[in-house]
């Protein structure tokens, strides 16, 4: 059995190895623009040694972030950052496999940031770029209309960071293109993915879970990690995998391991918004879970049991405030 993998410490220890000169520890725990070798060497020290080139390939991608976004972390930083944090939530004894399952759906679940299965690398990388832009939380004119970013059209949003200068007026129409030819070559195409010039950035932002789903499953992913992965906007709505609200895999004979695996899926849903009210959105801790928890109450006061796994594990994040907070470099 195994208890924990703390995911810097292991890395630290591979840095350490004079066989590895990659890794440089903690520094490289809180890294971004790594090259797709970084960041197959990443996964080879946290012993993934057949994580497909594609999937590599996109990782690499996500973990660049340029010009006026380099104030915050990549996308695959999140994911690493993500993946300690769901780290120190592990309280029961784990198999192997149940650990480098929950471990390796943390540090995939972004990955359909990138774009559909089906996207090219030109068009990859446009998504990345969609994915990078950083909205606030005022009102946007747009019209006679101010609107916020989740209500913004596809193609005002790219303008009004163009003219913000978060990047060029010729990359932003370019970056529309890309998205627009990727979304039509999907092979099965779904009302959420289905993704044009007049789609709500809301709708944009939440395709990048079926993404996800798909483009693991095109890679061969194990398909229970395919379902932690894609199941991390579950209590937003979003359900690739049709688990349901109540989280529960009818698919699992043993109840024992079907409640287990649901709790993997909730630590990864919860850690993941955690770190994205925190570092994105600039909230306090305590402003963090109030939120989480109001969410929390107001989706699954009719489903008792799953509502109790996740208020278990959002007083478990509460508790560990100051080591989060050190993991996620943000000051007490």
């Amino acid at each position: 059995m195994v208890k924990e993998f703390h995911v810097h410490q292991i890395l630290e220890e591979r840095a350490r190895a004079p066989q590895s000169e990659a890794l440089a520890g903690r520094a490289s725990f809180h890294a971004d623009s790594r090259t797709p070798s970084d960041v197959k060497e990443l996964f080879l020290a946290l012993g993934f040694e057949k994580i497909p080139a594609p999937i590599i390939d996109r990782l690499s991608l996500l973990s660049k972030i340029e010009g006026k976004n380099r104030r915050r972390n990549s996308h695959f930083q999140d994911a690493v950052e993500i993946s300690e944090i769901v780290d120190n939530l592990i309280e029961e004894e784990l198999t192997e496999k149940e650990l480098n399952d929950l471990r390796l759906a943390s540090l995939l679940h972004d990955v359909g940031k990138s774009g559909p299965a089906e996207a090219t690398d030109d068009e990859q990388r446009a998504f990345v770029d969609l994915f990078n832009l950083d909205f606030n939380e005022e009102q946007y004119p747009v019209g006679a209309r101010k609107l916020a970013a989740r209500e913004l059209p596809l193609s005002v949003a790219l303008m009004i960071k163009a003219r913000e200068g978060a990047m060029s007026l010729a990359r932003a129409k370019e970056v529309l293109e890309l998205i627009e030819s990727a979304v039509k070559r999907q092979e099965r195409p779904r009302p959420e993915t289905n993704i044009n010039a007049d789609s709500a950035m809301l709708k944009v932002w939440s395709a990048h879970v079926y993404w996800t789903d798909a483009v693991l499953r095109r890679a061969k992913i194990d398909a229970r990690i395919v379902e932690i992965s894609a199941s991390h906007h579950l209590l937003d709505g979003q359900d690739p995998e049709n688990v349901g609200l109540e989280n529960a895999d009818q698919s699992i004979a043993s109840l024992e391991l079907a409640d287990k695996y649901q709790a993997f899926r909730v630590r990864l849903i919860l850690a993941d918004q955690y770190q994205a009210f925190r570092k994105r959105s600039a909230k306090s801790h305590a402003e963090t879970i109030a939120i989480l928890r109001k969410k929390i109450e107001d989706k699954l006061s009719a489903h008792p049991k799953t509502e109790a796994i996740y208020l278990k594990i959002l007083e478990s994040i509460d508790k560990q405030k100051t080591l989060f907070e050190q993991e996620l470099d943000l000051a007490a």
